[in-house]
């Protein structure tokens, strides 16, 4: 028996099947143009991602390397250090200042006041106040509590140690260095003071760091912790040891083949981009459908605008001059030993190339923001452009399933009666038959 539902269906899909087939394929188009821009977005952000690290005139592409004559002391250079052998004497060592003294637990009576004075800086203490349990007399770790919760608290750190012959209250300067030098003072509390004075003493004194040019008697440079920043241009020095024997040593020298690694970081970028953007516009051969952007000029000017940019000269420099060029492909290789003896000759004109507000990485980041800017930005302007294509395809797709249903309606309800009409003929004619 013939189904009304099912002829009324595939005559109303018949009604829009053309129409449909049309807003399928533009659908399709959408979705490939949407994937190409998400691909390409995702291609320059990484290449971004990669490089920009690069254009830094510290942390950049030449690698430089700091290496001590002993584990006494331990080194780092970076791209800003120059190359050369120094030796440092090491006469002391940056120290906390430290002092202790006992504190018998419900001896001390609560009342006058503790002074610790840091430099300019004075922080008193209301030992009444320090009282926690209010018993009237103060405990150790009320006196600590005290010392650590103040607000006005100059630097210096307050521990309660059980020692053998009870607590003994321990006072620690923050920081290393003479200035981190503290004083206590007890005023209006004679049992304090009497162990303070009896039972205090000086641990560590607070000293800075001192090391010498060359040898015991070479110009003296102080610190306030054991680590040296700049001494050297570009270079920063931890010391542990004060020297007993023969002064350290430190070599600071370029590490070519690192440096080579860092340029490799851009080159593998470079080459992946315009990688992706060769597939994207392809125009296809030999049957092939071409990428979806297929001969786009906007985007072939991007892989131009490139071409440019690693070609051009920074402070008389190009990176052909570091062996650097370009294959049939449009992709970078490097040429190791015409790179090494660049680097020998000429390092800083490597930093050139690649660092600074006119260097070539930024004139990538200035490119790349052409395409990219989420105001203005040409991937920014044809996702528009898409999302405004697949309003109209939804509206399309709306419209045809409203068609759709109001024909399927219609169908149905004439086959329905149609049915019904031949249902009753065949009973009447079977009445006389």
């Amino acid at each position: 028996m013939i189904n009304p539902r099912t002829i009324a269906k595939q005559v109303a899909y018949a009604d829009v099947a053309t129409q449909a087939s049309q807003v399928q394929k533009q659908q399709a188009d959408v979705d490939a143009q949407n994937a190409g821009l998400d691909t390409l977005s995702t291609s320059i952000s990484d290449f971004e991602t990669a490089v920009d690290g690069l254009n830094d005139p510290e942390n950049g592409v030449v690698v430089n390397t700091a290496t001590p004559s002993n584990d006494s002391v331990t080194a780092s250079a970076n791209s800003e250090a120059q190359p050369g052998t120094y030796t440092f004497y090491v006469s002391q060592l940056a120290q906390t200042q430290q002092d202790s003294f006992a504190m018998a637990d419900d001896t001390i009576p609560a009342q006058g006041t503790v002074t610790l004075t840091m430099g300019d800086t004075a922080m008193d203490i209301d030992l009444a106040s320090a009282d926690g349990d209010g018993d009237g007399y103060l405990d150790g770790n009320e006196l600590v509590d005290a010392i650590n919760d103040s607000d006005e608290n100059p630097g210096v750190t307050a521990t309660l140690m059980k020692t053998d012959s009870g607590n003994t209250i321990m006072l620690s300067s923050d920081q290393s260095g003479a200035a981190s030098a503290f004083s206590v003072s007890v005023s209006g509390n004679s049992d304090l003071q009497s162990a303070v004075d009896t039972t205090g003493q000086t641990l560590s004194s607070a000293q800075d760091a001192v090391i010498h040019l060359g040898t015991a008697d070479g110009p003296q440079i102080s610190s306030s912790t054991n680590t040296f920043d700049d001494v050297i241009p570009g270079v920063s020095m931890t010391f542990s040891e004060v020297t007993t024997d023969e002064p350290v040593t430190l070599t600071v020298a370029q590490d070519t083949s690192a440096s080579q690694a860092q340029v490799q970081v851009f080159v593998d970028s470079y080459n992946t981009l315009v990688d992706t953007i060769d597939d994207l516009t392809d125009v296809g051969s030999g049957g092939s459908s071409g990428g979806v952007f297929a001969g786009d000029a906007g985007l072939k000017s991007l892989s131009s605008q490139m071409n440019q940019i690693v070609h051009a000269d920074y402070d008389g420099k190009s990176i052909v001059d570091y062996g650097i060029t370009l294959d049939s492909n449009g992709h970078l290789t490097i040429d190791s030993t015409a790179f090494n003896e660049a680097m020998k000759e000429d390092p800083e004109g490597l930093t050139n190339i690649f660092v600074g507000d006119d260097g070539m990485i930024a004139q990538f980041d200035d490119l790349m923001d052409t395409y990219t800017n989420s105001s203005d930005g040409i991937i920014t302007t044809r996702q528009q452009s898409l999302d405004d294509k697949q309003d109209k395809i939804d509206s399309q797709t709306d419209d045809l399933k409203q068609t759709y249903e109001q024909d399927y309606e219609r169908y149905l309800s004439e086959y329905t009666n149609t049915m019904i009409e031949v249902y009753s003929m065949k009973m009447s004619m079977a009445a006389f038959g």
